[in-house]
């Protein structure tokens, strides 16, 4: 109760400085257009109330979040903000899936095979993997996978959402960095844990080395990974921005941008919002996580209440 009760003051607050923050950037969102007569930019100010006072549109704004409405956009009059992140979302959600799983199975398996073959070219082929994956940005991945796999030997289309198949190439840009994050931590942490006494215990009763890392090793030691996973997940699900964009993906990343360059406020205020509630959310799935795998962190949490 005491998290959820913190998560709400953590929405408030970042609801409340995006919003003071978006209305003190000079001009306003229809700036940009072609200058047009007083009498219509009254009009036009009237409809979406931004002629009230900030503070009356403030108290507005949070009745309508806590009704769960976003608000309509500014640059698209038939869309509100609800229909742009229902639609957007889905297709981040479901490229960010498939990264998250791939960086979990190969990041975790390059992990404990650099710690069980610590020093040895095994170990320095893995780190290698993971400094590559660390050092070289998504951008730059995306646009060798677009020329390799899709310009030279044409296995998969370059861009747009065709279909399982444009899947492919934007989750080669973004699996990269997350595994090579969870490689890097997975093997410290399995050093640690695989130098502990009750693994050394293990190795005299004659366990094999699969059944010490299954079954007494891997458990402790991806806590670290849990970790971060929590803002990992929140990130990837919602979409890149950047990748996104080369692949022409209707995510929600992309919708993110175009609201910037829009100035576009209710929907750059939603999807912000929508981050980061999704982002406080996993930080509470990682806590629930840590109770699970390790028991011992929940029975401290008791003492300590």
């Amino acid at each position: 109760m005491r998290k959820f009760s913190s998560a709400l003051v953590a929405v408030l607050v970042i609801i409340t400085v995006t919003f003071f923050l978006m209305h003190s950037i000079p001009g306003g969102p229809f700036d940009s257009e072609r200058k047009l007569p007083n009498t219509i930019m009254k009009n036009i100010n009237a409809r979406y109330h931004l002629d009230d006072p900030l503070w009356v549109q403030y108290t507005d704004y949070l009745q309508n979040i806590v009704k769960g409405d976003l608000g309509p956009s500014f640059r698209y009059e038939t869309r509100t903000v609800n229909d742009i992140i229902r639609d957007g979302f889905p297709v981040s959600a479901a490229i960010g899936a498939i990264v998250i799983l791939l960086a979990l199975g190969i990041g975790i398996l390059l992990g404990v095979i650099a710690a069980l073959n610590h020093n040895k070219w095994q170990d320095y082929g893995a780190m290698l993997i993971a400094t590559i994956g660390v050092s070289v940005p998504s951008f730059i991945v995306a646009g060798l996978a677009m020329y390799v796999f899709a310009e030279k030997l044409r296995w998969f289309p370059p861009a747009l959402w065709e279909g399982p198949e444009s899947m492919v190439l934007p989750v080669i840009a973004l699996a990269g960095l997350p595994t090579a994050v969870i490689a890097r931590l997975m093997r410290s942490s399995m050093l640690e844990v695989l130098n502990q006494d009750y693994i050394k215990t293990a190795r005299a009763k004659g366990l094999a080395t699969r059944v010490i890392v299954y079954r007494h090793a891997l458990r402790n030691a991806i806590l670290p990974v849990v970790t971060y996973l929590g803002p990992a997940v929140a990130g990837i699900v919602t979409g890149s921005f950047i990748v996104e964009n080369i692949f022409a993906i209707p995510g929600l990343g992309k919708w993110f941008v175009m609201s910037i360059s829009n100035r576009d406020y209710p929907v750059i205020l939603g999807v912000t919002i929508f981050y980061s509630t999704l982002l406080i959310f996993m930080n509470m799935i990682v806590d629930i996580a840590y109770a699970v795998i390790d028991p011992r962190i929940k029975l401290s949490d008791r003492k300590g209440e």
